[in-house]
């Protein structure tokens, strides 16, 4: 009589283990990737909701101002609104200037593509030279143009050194911070009136003003979230986008413009503070 050689079996039942885990573990993996897959569909659905209220409600809040400028119906820190939802939950809406940094040359377009990258790749030698972190200076959609009231001295060199070169571009740094600091905030005329005294041309004055801007069109909303119907607490939440949003071209009727879809939506976490120019 013929008998099986234990030594022959043990492999195949090792083999047949070893195939069997391994259909399990690909089983659970792929239950495990679907419900990965729609816990992300379901969250995007949410954010996609949540922007969208957030969007309607500052929508009716432009509604209720009179204001000549977003700024000037601004609270303390930025702050534009409170909102109670029908769970008790609190959201208080803050805004900023949003084009304080500048653009990622591959969102540019193709008339503002080389300019762009030139003043990219002007700040990346800055930030290294100062160590600063280059990447809170930059954002991924939105106009070329950089908010001149908005945007950090070293984006200022940046842009002035690319366009004047490196002493002509101190200078013209000089004078606008100064300017800021005496004023407050620069609109358009004193952009020009400061390259005029610098003697920049025509072609040199309407280029650093057209690269410039002092009438952002995008701004960051910051939102943050508290429960149990009260502010007073730490927020449970912050999130926060870039949303299009300025006057129409009316000014002195006061008609505003609604506000575009957000073109970015994140979660800032709760230790996030906005910091009047950079965005996260």
């Amino acid at each position: 009589m013929h008998t099986e050689r234990p030594g022959f079996v043990m492999p195949l039942v090792l083999l047949l283990s070893i195939v069997i885990a391994l259909g399990l573990a690909l089983a659970v993996e792929r239950n495990s990737a679907k419900a990965r897959n729609v816990s992300r569909q379901v969250l995007a659905y949410r954010e996609h909701h949540a922007a969208k209220g957030i969007q309607e409600a500052i929508s009716a809040w432009l509604g209720q101002q009179n204001a000549r400028t977003i700024r000037d119906a601004l609270g303390e820190g930025g702050h534009a609104l409170d909102l109670e939802l029908p769970d008790g939950t609190m959201l208080m809406v803050f805004m900023e200037d949003g084009q304080g940094t500048i653009l990622d040359p591959t969102a540019a377009g193709p008339n503002a593509y080389n300019d762009a990258f030139a003043i990219s790749e002007r700040l990346k030698l800055l930030c290294k030279e100062e160590r600063v972190p280059f990447k809170d200076l930059q954002r991924p959609l939105g106009p070329y143009e950089i908010s001149v009231n908005a945007a950090e001295p070293i984006v200022l060199q940046a842009v002035a050194e690319h366009m004047l070169g490196l002493d002509e571009g101190a200078e013209f740094v000089n004078k606008l911070l100064d300017a800021k600091a005496e004023k407050g905030e620069l609109e358009r005329a004193d952009i020009l009136s400061l390259a005029s005294e610098l003697g920049l041309n025509n072609q040199l004055r309407n280029a650093v003003a057209s690269t410039l801007t002092a009438t952002p069109e995008i701004w960051f909303v910051t939102v943050e979230l508290y429960g149990n119907r009260s502010i007073s607490n730490k927020p449970l939440a912050r999130y926060g986008g870039l949303v299009p949003l300025h006057l129409g071209n009316n000014r002195a009727t006061g008609a505003w413009e609604q506000p575009g879809v957000f073109l970015t939506w994140e979660d800032l976490g709760v230790e996030y503070r906005p910091d009047g120019g950079s965005n996260p």
